[in-house]
């Protein structure tokens, strides 16, 4: 497929979302470490560079392969990502969707024009994800039944009317735009908030796992943390943009509005659930800081009576958890003594920045518990998500190939459980792990949990009416038995 070299280096130059990677000293710390190439070594991101830098032939390089784990990012000593070179690499070629009528065709796009949301139980039915297996289809079939034990009406979380025609009225102007002029991104100030907190959903933590939600609202009103649970935010689109089905002037601008809504309603501190929200979030937040920000409050913003100030603190719930550990401590009720716990942080957390993580922060919040956190081999791989991957069928064998390493390094070190702090890699490694013991012949048997869920069993919350471990592929009966 050709792709149409523009502005230099393929566009590359004229994108401010990509730093000067003409500083790449060609040490090849990105490869070593590189989740792709693992699976393919003709996926080379050093060697990637170089071409870009030499004016080389990339026709023949499979960007498709990229995982978008930010490994390259995490290992880059000057700054520099090929992650974020492969997603522009791909939309200037064409090769994403990058028209009103391409997105309107794709489930995902369409799902976000119709309910807001990327992710939604209609959008992972068992036809369209058959490697889920039985368990999946069985789980898919009583959703509605689960969802209402934990108080929740219908299959989805309801985004109102009003809200609905803004976002339809963002995708509309925004599919046709392009948002790849040069500039600065401006550095993020953040801090992680105690109070007034704005709750930001993940999508697919609320079509797989609404027990994820039900668990921090559980834990933030022990611990009298003051929160918004707002239904006219969006989707973030992350996993639909990363898997090249949303382009990114709709992702910036519809993150923008939910910037704004945050403003509006006085709660500018926005804790997302998921960690690919947040690495989306943040970049974000970042970029609007930028002159481009205005472009976008002028341009779409305007358009729906919207205007986003620029006063976001963006944040990851298990960062308030972490300041709150010692509080969390005082309020446990079960402590899960002998529990041992695998706990994989995911990338766009700990490696897209790397800089605003907190080192160790899981395991911190699992001692809370009184579990044991476990060290493994693999505790950096990614987890196999993959976002296109995940979505095209020809492409699941990798995701399924990286979760297996994964699974299989904490199940040898000794763990009980995995604990995960993000959606996807929940989705990832619990779903997929009926076929991957099929196709390895290996027992593995590991429950994928994440941390709030973890948190609000040991302080004495319903399992069902509240942690919602019934929608669960792999039973948590390892964590259930010690409460």
């Amino acid at each position: 497929m050709k792709r149409k070299e523009r502005d230099g280096a393929y566009g590359l130059c004229a994108d401010l979302r990509i730093p000067n990677f003409y500083t790449c000293v060609q040490c090849g710390a990105c490869a070593s470490i590189c989740t792709a190439s693992s699976l393919d070594k003709r996926y080379n991101p050093r060697r990637l560079v170089e071409c870009l830098i030499t004016g080389g032939c990339i026709e023949e390089f499979p960007l498709e392969k990229c995982f978008y784990c930010y490994a390259c990012k995490y290992t880059c000593s000057k700054g520099n990502s090929v992650a974020d070179i492969v997603k522009v690499l791909r939309e200037n070629a064409g090769l994403d969707v990058n028209c009103e009528e391409e997105c309107r065709d794709e489930v995902h796009c369409n799902s976000l024009y119709e309910s807001g949301l990327c992710v939604t139980v209609d959008t992972h039915t068992p036809d369209k994800f058959q490697e889920w297996g039985s368990t999946w289809e069985k789980i898919h079939g009583d959703m509605k039944k689960f969802r209402s034990k934990l108080g929740l009406e219908g299959l989805y979380r309801k985004v109102p009317q009003k809200s609905l025609d803004e976002i339809r009225e963002i995708v509309d102007i925004t599919v046709n735009k392009r948002y790849n002029e040069a500039g600065e991104i401006r550095a993020v100030k953040k801090t992680i908030p105690t109070n007034k907190i704005y709750l930001f959903h993940s999508c697919i933590a609320d079509a797989h796992y609404p027990g994820v939600t039900a668990s921090i609202k559980y834990v933030f009103e022990r611990l009298g943390i003051e929160y918004i649970d707002d239904p006219r935010h969006s989707t973030c689109t992350g996993f639909a943009h990363y898997s090249g089905k949303i382009p990114f002037s709709t992702l910036l601008t519809v993150n923008a509005r939910n910037f704004a809504l945050a403003e509006e309603v006085g709660y500018p501190n926005i804790a997302s659930v998921c960690h690919t929200c947040y690495g989306v979030l943040m970049e974000s937040a970042g970029i609007l800081k930028s002159e481009l920000g205005k472009r976008v409050n002028e341009e779409v913003l305007s358009k729906v009576n919207r205007s986003y100030k620029g006063e976001a603190n963006i944040a990851h719930v298990s960062e308030i958890l972490w300041a709150q550990r010692d509080r969390i401590k005082a309020k446990i009720k079960h402590r899960l003594n002998g529990l041992r716990v695998a706990t994989h942080t995911g990338c766009h957390y700990a490696k897209m920045f790397r800089k605003y993580a907190i080192p160790n922060l899981l395991d911190d919040l699992v001692s809370v518990t009184g579990s044991e956190p476990v060290e493994y081999a693999e505790k950096n791989l990614c987890c196999g998500l993959g976002f296109g991957h995940t979505i095209k069928p020809e492409q699941r064998h990798l995701t399924r190939e990286i979760a297996y390493r994964k699974l299989m390094s904490a199940k040898d070190a000794g763990a009980d459980v995995v604990l995960v702090a993000c959606s996807g890699c929940q989705m990832t490694l619990d779903r997929n792990q009926e076929l991957i013991e099929r196709e390895s012949g290996e027992e593995i048997g590991l429950p994928i949990v994440n941390y709030a869920q973890l948190i609000a069993l040991a302080m004495g919350a319903d399992a069902y009416t509240v942690v919602g471990t019934q929608t669960h592929s792999v039973a948590l009966e390892a964590v259930l038995e010690r409460v």
